[in-house]
């Protein structure tokens, strides 16, 4: 059944690769903006980088915050179907995931309540650059996004826009 699942699912995600030979389907909990549980698995979200509590934008907003308690709003409780693989651990479970036909992974780069990854599909890539455009999510806030305890990166850059020095970049 899984095998006649695969050729559907790739149709529902243009432009992503659906990778993995395991399906899990279940009521959603969001933890943060790139891992959600299913069911009684924790799913990292593919093409998502994590947006979590620390995140701070423009003048000290806590702007990830917000964005978590959008996502935990929109999808908590939720049934997903999720497609993928388990990872070397045997525990993590990565996966792109639909709620209904919607992928969950373009709508929340698309509302700009999250990041996408290095290695995201280019529909990832292009809604976040829409995201960016419209200024919708974190991207209406303006001004860096910094995650203050994580470590240095920059050293120099940050400096020079009176950044503190143990904030992350990112760079949009």
């Amino acid at each position: 059944m899984l095998k006649i699942l695969m050729p559907v699912v790739a149709l529902a995600l243009p432009g992503a690769v659906v990778a993995g030979d395991r399906a899990i389907s279940g009521p959603a909990r969001v933890l943060d903006g790139a891992r959600i549980v299913v069911g009684d698995t924790v799913v990292q979200l593919r093409g998502l980088e994590s947006v979590n509590d620390n995140l701070v934008c423009g003048d000290g907003f806590a702007c990830g915050r917000w964005a978590v308690g959008e996502l935990k709003a929109r999808y908590d409780g939720r049934l997903l179907s999720c497609f993928g693989q388990f990872m070397q651990d045997g525990v993590s479970f990565a996966a792109f995931c639909l709620e209904g036909r919607e992928d969950i992974g373009a709508a929340i780069l698309r509302g700009g309540l999250g990041f996408a990854s290095l290695d995201a599909p280019s529909d990832y890539r292009d809604a976040s650059r829409g995201a960016i455009r419209q200024r919708v999510g974190l991207r209406a806030f303006g001004g860096a996004v910094r995650v203050p305890e994580a470590g240095a990166s920059g050293p120099a850059m940050k400096a020079a826009l009176g950044i503190p020095a143990d904030a992350v970049l990112i760079i949009l």
